[in-house]
């Protein structure tokens, strides 16, 4: 059984209200990079953080006390690094190494939910950083594959 929690990008989960919907909904249906658990129906999310931001250049050292409670409270031994900050983030494999070195026994998977195709996120979150007349809600119905 794996406890499992999952890193999202700050800036789309507090900017643009990222509720997640897309990682929960892959874990449940183990498919994306939840696929491997598909045996194991024992598995659990234990927990969720955002990263510590960008840019700064503390962000690497920052992301271990948001790293630490999900590990040290939660139990997590798999942490997944959310889609959006698999594709988008510039520190992602500063994070990764970080987090390596301060918890070598905890698994890092990159990814989330089902592969969204990087166009598509850089398009929906162009639209919601330059038009503010909707929000995240109708720019995943509009540019998110769907069921």
């Amino acid at each position: 059984m794996a406890r499992i929690a999952i890193m999202s990008c700050s800036n789309v989960k507090n900017e643009f209200s990222c509720p997640a919907v897309g990682c929960f909904k892959s874990f449940n249906d183990r498919k994306g990079m939840f696929e491997c658990y598909k045996d194991d129906q024992e598995s659990q999310i234990v927990g969720f953080s955002t990263c510590a931001g960008c840019p700064t250049l503390y962000a690497p050292e920052k992301i271990l006390s948001k790293v630490k409670p999900l590990v040290e409270i939660s139990k997590a031994d798999t942490i997944h690094f959310s889609s959006c900050m698999v594709k988008l983030c510039p520190f992602v494999q500063k994070y990764k190494s970080v987090i390596n070195a301060t918890y070598p026994n905890v698994e890092l998977v990159m990814g989330t939910d089902e592969a969204t195709p990087l166009e598509a996120m850089k398009i929906m979150l162009k639209n919601l950083l330059t038009d503010n007349s909707h929000g995240i809600t109708e720019e995943f119905k509009r540019n998110m594959p769907s069921d």
